[in-house]
């Protein structure tokens, strides 16, 4: 007869195993393929309006009714892009009429150049300043000041809309290239609370006995600041430049209420619509969202090559500051 408790040992030495693999221990199978799918799912959700984007701009009207081409453009064409590029007005129009500065300078995508680029410098410098005031310096009220930075990140802009254009008017910068470069130079442009938390709270993890080696080598504040503290602070610039150039880029509402004359690529590209010249490109079968995809395309294209120089140090940032946008 069958001894019952022969194998027991060796079930229960691989139940152990298992349940040590999958739930336990260094492994860890079953948490981390939860962790995965989660994350997965997580970065679809986010990435596939991009990949709707990018699907539609090459799509022709057949391929935009098939529901078996979703992702992929059976026949595909680059009349979208085409016709995105002259509407949008990326690639300038030289004519006789006009002098080269003057075609150059009225191009959209000149103009979302020099709104966003310089902003975002200025930003940069300006909440990094900031930032290390409150960080490593004897601040009065500071506590408070902190309090009003994070209420005034939380405040909807619309909230201050009225009293905005009210100060703006009276300093005369209502439709002037200055109307984001002086906020900015004193550290109240856009987003420019949650730049200055970044940079705190960067600035709060550099040791102290850094701060005083140089303070004791007879440098000043300032000195300190600009030879020590700011070149250290690459990961956190990094961070605030681009996360400067994209809301300035991206700016429709305060573009259009303090430089209503300002034709950039984002306040254009709601003034893409049909005319003869697209049906002569496109024929009679065509549908304006492929083209309204194709402009969104050519507006975000320019941010993604950025990001795609400078994940490094935005990594970097956001798991040194803990701080997200």
């Amino acid at each position: 007869m069958r001894n019952p408790t022969i194998g027991k040992p060796a079930i229960g030495k691989t139940f152990r195993w298992l349940k040590r693999n999958l739930f336990g221990g260094e492994v860890r199978i079953v948490p981390k393929l939860i962790l995965y799918f989660i994350l997965i799912a997580f970065s679809f959700i986010y990435i596939e309006p991009v990949l709707y984007i990018i699907s539609t701009s090459f799509k022709n009207y057949a391929d935009l009714v098939d529901p078996t081409a979703k992702w992929i453009p059976k026949e595909g064409t680059l009349v979208n892009i085409k016709y995105a590029l002259e509407e949008l007005k990326v690639i300038p129009q030289f004519t006789k009429d006009k002098t080269f500065w003057e075609t150059i300078s009225s191009s959209p995508m000149f103009l979302s150049v020099m709104t966003s680029v310089p902003a975002a410098i200025i930003q940069t410098v300006t909440c990094a300043l900031a930032g290390y005031a409150l960080a490593k310096l004897k601040v009065p009220f500071k506590k408070a000041l902190i309090v009003l930075l994070v209420f005034n990140y939380i405040v909807p802009p619309q909230a201050t809309f009225i009293p905005m254009a009210w100060v703006f008017r009276n300093l005369k910068l209502v439709n002037s290239p200055l109307a984001f470069i002086v906020p900015a130079l004193f550290g109240n442009g856009l987003k420019s609370s949650l730049f200055i938390l970044i940079y705190m709270q960067f600035f709060r993890k550099i040791p102290n006995e850094l701060e005083e080696a140089a303070l004791i080598d007879g440098a000043g504040y300032l000195r300190l600041f600009v030879k020590v503290m700011f070149p250290l602070a690459k990961s956190a610039r990094t961070t605030v430049f681009l996360f400067s150039l994209v809301w300035h880029w991206n700016e429709t509402y305060l573009t259009k209420v303090l430089y209503p004359s300002l034709n950039t690529m984002s306040t254009i590209i709601s003034t893409v619509k049909e005319d003869s010249n697209f049906a002569y490109w496109a024929g009679s079968t065509y549908n304006i969202m492929q083209v309204k995809m194709a402009s969104c395309l050519l507006l975000i294209g320019p941010m993604l090559i950025v990001y795609l120089f400078t994940q490094k140090q935005f990594t970097e940032s956001i798991e040194r500051t803990g701080i997200v946008g």
